[in-house]
């Protein structure tokens, strides 16, 4: 009896393997099932099953471990992430059309990454750096205006602004259609940067505002405090809806990063 209680816990973590991998519907999902629960997130989610089937730990202790490994698999869920980015993205799908040219679109900081030998590129939001070249080379968008530094890494900050011009630029975006507003540090700053732009260049009447989609809405808010009327042109949407497959009932990194984009963006209406 005590070598069967020593040994549950595995026999548990072992069916539950045995069920994701058989009901992966193909061979090929199979072994990405495999792949994620040997890495580290999936890892810890059976190491979390294992401890809170231990035998003989208290029921307060079992109880915790189970809300603790409850949690870490909502966090890492990619089902969860797209749930909380839907409501944010959502009343930004009637605007992916342009209906109008724009006199000039406004790019939030961010999206672009440096390349090990400092060189500007597309990171993981990188849709939003790419549209407004590609609305500018469609006629949609006549003037392109890129904001904003980074505040987070070592050393000088880096110029988000700048980075972004030198992909347009690369991408034949002439620099006489570019304006780099490089100092504002956030989306308060950017816009408030972008209103004083505006009142100087009264002839720009239709101006779009571009950032990812989730991020629109505290941006479009913190557009309407500096009394801009801008049109929002959503990018990089991230809550296109999964088919159910064993392979996202384990926590991973696109959920952490989803989850945590969604989570960011209410508590940033929220302050």
């Amino acid at each position: 009896m005590k070598f069967i209680c020593r040994i549950l816990p595995f026999l548990l973590v072992s069916i539950l393997v045995v069920l994701l991998v058989f009901t992966s519907g193909s061979w090929l999902i199979a072994r990405k099932v495999v792949a994620m629960l040997i890495l580290p997130a999936g890892a810890l989610w059976l190491i979390g099953i294992l401890a809170m089937s231990w035998p003989g730990i208290r029921v307060r202790v079992r109880w915790g471990l189970f809300l603790a490994w409850l949690v870490y698999s909502l966090a890492g869920s990619p089902y969860l992430g797209i749930a909380l980015l839907k409501p944010l993205e959502n009343r930004f799908l009637a605007f992916e059309e342009i209906r109008e040219p724009l006199d000039a679109l406004v790019l939030l900081g961010g999206g672009t990454i440096r390349s090990p030998g400092g060189a500007p590129a597309l990171g993981t939001h990188g849709d939003r750096v790419l549209r407004p070249a590609m609305l500018y080379h469609q006629g949609q968008a006549r003037h392109l205006i890129t904001t904003g530094q980074s505040i987070t890494e070592k050393g000088r900050g880096r110029l988000l602004s700048r980075e972004t011009s030198i992909i347009w630029q690369n991408l034949d975006v002439p620099v006489s259609a570019i304006t780099e507003v490089p100092d504002p540090r956030n989306t308060e700053e950017e816009l408030a940067a972008v209103a004083e732009l505006l009142r100087a260049r009264p002839e720009w009447r239709k101006v779009g505002l571009c950032s990812s989609a989730s991020h629109l809405s505290r941006a479009m808010g913190e557009a309407e405090k500096q009394g801009l009327a801008l049109i929002p042109v959503p990018s990089d949407f991230r809550s296109m809806s999964l088919k159910f497959s064993p392979l996202y009932v384990i926590p991973q990194g696109r959920g952490f990063r989803d989850v945590q984009t969604a989570l960011w963006e209410y508590l940033g209406q929220l302050l």
